[in-house]
């Protein structure tokens, strides 16, 4: 009767040389996991705290939007990256390539407020100037005027 067991389990699915393998996604899955979960933990029991800092209801609104927005990406990562684990061969090849197209927009973004604000700044100076021209000739006026 153990002749048959033993030659049904290494007959099996399960065979004992697929163990490593077997072992080292549910170890590598289960890191993941805990890694992911430790993180998401911290966040949490930091929220509370992030709200007593809240000044009015509308930093309050941010803050909750903030962390929901945060929440929703880390899980969107989280997935992918169990994925990956499951399927190293799979589909998800790039966890970051949304991400670094977000960055690489929010960059460019970033430098055409920079431009808008130098023309902007600009702008205020010569009207100062030209404000302060006829005020000037004024003044030199007014300080003739006392010399004479």
């Amino acid at each position: 009767m153990t002749e048959s067991h033993k030659t049904i389990q290494s007959e099996s699915p399960g065979k004992p040389a697929d163990m490593p393998a077997a072992m080292a996604l549910l170890f590598g899955w289960n890191m993941e996991l805990s890694r992911f979960y430790l993180h998401r933990y911290q966040q949490y029991c930091a929220l509370p705290t992030s709200f007593l800092a809240c000044v009015s209801l509308e930093d309050l609104r941010t803050r909750q939007a903030e962390f929901l927005k945060q929440l929703m990406d880390e899980y969107r990562i989280g997935s992918q990256r169990l994925s990956l684990i499951a399927n190293p061969d799979g589909a998800v090849s790039d966890l970051n390539t949304d991400y670094a197209a977000k960055l690489l927009k929010a960059q460019e973004d970033a430098a055409a407020i920079i431009d808008q604000a130098k023309v902007q700044a600009k702008r205020i100076l010569d009207s100062a100037e030209r404000q302060n021209k006829p005020d000037q000739a004024a003044s030199e006026k007014t300080s003739l005027k006392k010399q004479a």
